[in-house]
């Protein structure tokens, strides 16, 4: 997601920039469900991609578009499990996201100073609403504007709708309770595929090409970063140790600044493994904060068949669903809980054909709906570097410890109960409910987050490394806390700013 913007941004300022992938350069066939028999695909899950077997789109895309856990393997503790989905390919994790994007309010980047739980962003809705704009307007997204203070507006080039279904829901829930609206999702898509294109969810659609026009981007694939090179007399980053995926073959990238898009654990994992005399903990980690605050989304889910009469099927994905934005702990806090949760899900949607002729390879059920549940940002849910244990190119590897703690469980059952109350209003019948575990729903986040000050933090309010200057941390790892909403259009604009400052502090001398 920021990786693609970040190129965009620099090279579209003038800058010459080579975009390092551990994995490699697809073409937009590599998405389509491989031939493999059901049997195949479940004898593949089960041994040597156990944990990335865990993401639905697993299902109904490529295997190979997600990592094998047998060559990447990390340590959790058999008590906290934690699942880390990753997807080495240009592009990322855009080619199996949904394209939901929904703007952050100053009730998440402000609600420490509300609460008094944790720290505040040291940006607001304010400072990120131009570059919101930014990346909105070149998305061409889908939206309604709807003046709701938990869920800003954005600029959207067409209206999303809801289902007649979801209509006739949010009818009855907003009849029984007027401050849970259920409004038509934001974002881009629906994400199917058009033959020889690729997805317009993908950051390779628009975005990356947009970079690539410049003719100023140099793209190296199957390049694995390992660590980043630093000046022994500075202090400062110089460069970047590779390893060729193919060869083996160590070598190294030089540069004058160093933006790191890596996904939010696998740049928290550079930086800890990034240790010279001048940083022993690793870069960044001056404050001890390095790999600590992690946080996602706790997801209670229920679905099951529609007893009305629904009309016809909508397509699922992005813009396409239905959000209740949260409604929790807006004027008052409640005694019970901080902070809160939103819903996305659909009624009377299916995915569509994957490529033109093709039949659906994934149907969804007639109706779900996920509760995204804020998770506090606590110092012990960390990451750290398995001083035991590497990965099939001979990089130490991670120790995730992460736990959900009273508040996310009190949450959760008023989370639950509110979903049976509109669910039991809207005439829905639940057969089947489930509550993910940390990091199944794909939203990680946190571990070299912004601050005010260097003593608290290990980057600045524009994404800065307070240990050295000329790197920047764009993507998920810089968040303070997880919001209730999907983090993409943040990370996106977050992106989009840090270039800028990068940009004006290049053209005063100061990098």
């Amino acid at each position: 997601m920021a990786g693609c913007w970040a190129a965009k941004e620099l090279t579209e300022a003038g800058l010459q920039v080579i975009l390092l992938e551990a994995g490699p350069c697809l073409d937009p066939n590599a998405i389509r469900v491989s031939g493999n028999s059901a049997a195949d695909r479940l004898a593949a899950a089960s041994d040597h991609q156990y944990v990335q077997s865990r993401h639905p789109s697993y299902w109904s895309l490529n295997p190979s578009l997600f990592i094998d856990d047998r060559e990447h393997p990390y340590t959790t503790d058999p008590s906290q499990p934690f699942v880390w989905i990753r997807g080495r390919q240009i592009g990322g994790r855009s080619l199996t996201w949904g394209g939901v994007l929904l703007r952050f309010s100053d009730h998440e980047f402000l609600a420490a100073d509300r609460d008094g739980i944790g720290a505040s962003w040291p940006i607001s809705s304010t400072d990120l609403d131009p570059y919101y704009e930014a990346v909105e307007r070149f998305l061409n997204l889908e939206g309604t504007r709807e003046g709701l203070p938990q869920l800003p507006d954005g600029h959207y080039a067409r209206v999303s709708a809801l289902t007649e279904a979801e209509r006739v829901f949010g009818h009855r829930v907003e009849s029984k309770w007027p401050d849970r609206k259920v409004i038509a999702a934001r974002g881009i898509g629906p994400p199917g595929l058009v033959d020889r294109t690729w997805p317009i969810t993908t950051m390779l659609h628009k975005v990356l090409p947009a970079a690539l026009a410049t003719g100023r981007l140099s793209i190296r694939s199957d390049a694995v970063a390992a660590h980043l090179l630093t000046d022994t007399n500075t202090g400062q980053a110089n460069g970047v140790a590779c390893i060729d995926r193919l060869t083996n073959r160590v070598f190294d990238v030089f540069g004058r600044v160093i933006v790191l898009c890596a996904s939010t654990l696998e740049t928290v994992r550079l930086l800890l493994n990034s240790k010279s005399p001048c940083h022993p903990a690793g870069l960044g980690n001056s404050s001890g904060t390095l790999g600590r605050f992690l946080c996602d989304h706790m997801t209670v889910q229920m679905g099951g068949t529609l007893e009305d009469e629904c009309g016809r099927a909508g397509r699922l994905g992005g813009p396409c669903s239905l959000v209740v934005p949260k409604f929790r702990n807006l004027r008052s806090e409640r005694a019970d809980f901080v902070r809160g949760y939103g819903v996305w899900g659909a009624l009377n949607r299916s995915r569509q054909p994957v490529g033109a002729g093709k039949r659906a390879v994934a149907e969804f059920p007639s109706w779900f709906l996920h509760a995204l549940l804020e998770v506090l940002p606590d110092k012990d849910n960390r990451a750290t570097i398995d001083e035991n244990k590497e990965d099939v190119h001979g990089i130490k590897t991670l120790k995730i410890k992460f736990g959900y703690a009273s508040n996310e469980f009190r949450m959760k059952a008023d989370a639950v109960n509110c979903m049976d109350e509109m669910t039991h209003v809207g005439k829905l019948r639940v057969s089947w409910r489930s509550t993910t575990i940390p990091g199944e729903y794909v939203h990680e986040l946190g571990g070299a987050r912004m601050g005010r000050h260097p003593s608290c933090s290990v980057v600045n309010r524009f994404n800065q490394c307070w240990d050295a200057r000329n790197v920047f941390v764009l993507d998920g790892s810089c968040f303070v806390t997880s919001g209730w909403q999907n983090p993409s259009l943040t990370m996106m604009a977050i992106a989009v700013r840090g270039c800028a400052y990068l940009v004006h502090e290049l053209a005063r001398g100061n990098l």
